[in-house]
């Protein structure tokens, strides 16, 4: 594999993720430091990821390999937007949803082979609220545990689903989601808006989700016992929660949601924080190149 490119880069968080991905962190490190170490970049903060992708796009590199997960990726592609600079993905977090949505190898050097024959184009993104994102935002239970996830030590599947069982408790709220095709109102405890079709470890809130069709999918759960999450959360393991009447759907290229109170946010898996009464989402068309295989 030649990796003597000048304009290829690597953006590597090494203690990121879980006890898994932080080995191969170390294991692409050793491998990068031997074969090109100028393409390496070790980040600690959010703030340094951004300042060396946007320096990267400025010199017209060819692509950003992102080695993390989808908060590494949403931080990268963010400085991607609108230029020639393609985002490339080794999977290092703790789900990594958009890497799995592409069908991206989970194993650095198998993903690694990307680099021989890349496939290039163009893919669609979303903000909320003017916030950028890459895979999937949303508002409610989702953001409430990725707020809880957030503090805790434990990373990767198990880690979530702890955390998902010790928060179980969220009060449904009165909600309107609308668009040009469609309105719903009703109680819900969450909504997403998808763009990839995974939130990470196979969980799929979207199986039909294309981030090429220049639209996005709101998924909105209706109010429902805490005694049906579990059944649920294996439905979407098994991918057959689009038969769920507990869910509701609408597609298009933009939404408003309406609520009440205050909720909280999350952004590809991220905490943002917490939102009031009112949300709006819209996708941005072929704003951003990717490499798949």
């Amino acid at each position: 594999m030649n990796l003597k490119h000048n304009k290829i880069a690597f953006l590597i968080n090494p203690e990121a993720g879980t006890v898994a991905s932080r080995k191969q962190a170390t294991e692409l490190i050793h491998y990068l430091q031997k074969n090109n170490p100028k393409a390496l970049y070790k980040t600690r903060s959010s703030e340094e990821v951004s300042e060396i992708t946007a320096d990267l796009a400025k010199h017209n590199f060819e692509a950003v390999f992102g080695c993390g997960g989808d908060g590494t990726l949403n931080l990268i592609s963010k400085q991607l937007l609108g230029t020639d600079t393609a985002l490339a993905m080794i999977p290092l977090g703790s789900g990594n949803g958009f890497a799995r949505h592409h069908s991206i190898p989970l194993k650095w050097n198998k993903a690694l082979e990307i680099i021989e024959n890349p496939q290039i184009s163009k893919r669609d993104t979303g903000t909320i609220n003017g916030i950028h994102f890459l895979n999937i935002a949303g508002i409610g239970f989702a953001a409430k545990i990725s707020h809880a996830f957030k503090g805790t030590k434990r990373r990767g599947l198990r880690g979530y689903t702890t955390t998902v069982v010790r928060n179980l408790r969220m009060e449904p709220f009165e909600a309107v989601v609308s668009n040009e095709n469609s309105i719903w109102q009703g109680e819900t405890w969450m909504v997403d808006f998808c763009n990839g079709s995974q939130w990470g470890n196979n969980f799929r809130v979207e199986s039909g989700a294309r981030d090429d069709d220049g639209t996005l999918n709101a998924v909105i759960f209706k109010k429902m016992s805490p005694v049906k999450i579990p059944s649920l959360g294996f439905r979407f393991a098994s991918n057959t929660v689009s038969k769920s009447p507990d869910i509701y759907r609408i597609s298009g290229a933009s939404f408003v949601m309406e609520f009440e109170g205050r909720k909280p946010m999350h952004v590809d898996g991220e905490a943002i924080g917490f939102v009031s009464k009112l949300a709006e989402v819209h996708v941005i068309p072929k704003s951003l190149n990717i490499w798949t295989f």
